[in-house]
């Protein structure tokens, strides 16, 4: 008798683990309408979103970590939520946005994101690369971060893309170029209104809303 109570159990506690596990389809398929991207997953589910950002020959061997509560602190206050060995690193979503935005980045644009999003100069010394294979929403140039995303009038979808940071020395290559984020051209973007702020080369590979899935050849 006690032996059949104790099984029971067990075999509800596993069905309720089962129950209260996430799915993880979730974490690349497009949001709802009139909802947006939040913290509020499980670490599996952040790194399957976070993978989804770059080509598998990257993030297969890539670290993932997810971003600090106050984005200002800086990524050396973002918890690694698993170890990587190649020298990239990949983050889930951002929070609040009405799509998802997961992104991979190497050591290069690591630093640059760090020094940006603190207001400091990067310091570039050499080409940086990073994927967004997965899009993203922008409120525009320079705009704040809205404490309320669903009181934001007009969002900009950008497609899947790659974006590249030059070194400070050739920055003023980038002069002149496209800054419109609604016509799916490639556009530069400083993510900074600081004065010592870096401009990146966002370059898209497909339009906003649109997805792109990595095949093997046959």
């Amino acid at each position: 008798m006690i032996r059949g109570v104790v099984y029971g159990a067990i075999s509800l506690a596993t069905i309720s683990s089962i129950a209260c596990a996430e799915d993880l389809a979730t974490a690349t398929t497009p949001l709802a309408p009139g909802t947006f991207t939040t913290s509020a997953h499980s670490d599996e589910w952040k790194i399957a979103n976070a993978l989804s950002a770059g080509p598998a020959s990257i993030t297969e061997h890539a670290a993932v970590m997810d971003w600090p509560a106050n984005p200002k602190d800086g990524m050396s206050h973002g918890r690694v939520l698993r170890q990587g060995i190649n020298g990239w690193t990949c983050m889930p979503d951002v929070p609040g946005r009405p799509q998802h935005d997961p992104m991979c980045a190497d050591e290069t644009m690591m630093k640059w994101l760090t020094a940006t999003l603190a207001g400091k100069k990067p310091d570039i010394d050499r080409v940086g690369l990073s994927y967004m294979l997965l899009g993203e929403a922008r409120q525009g140039q320079g705009a704040a971060p809205a404490k309320d995303p669903s009181q934001v009038k007009e969002w900009f979808y950008v497609g899947p893309h790659i974006m590249v940071v030059l070194p400070d020395s050739a920055k003023d290559a980038l002069r002149s170029i496209n800054q419109d984020l609604s016509n799916n051209q490639p556009y530069i973007s400083l993510l900074s209104s600081a004065d010592v702020a870096t401009p990146i080369w966002v370059i898209p590979v497909a339009k906003g809303g649109d997805r792109i899935k990595e095949e093997p050849v046959k």
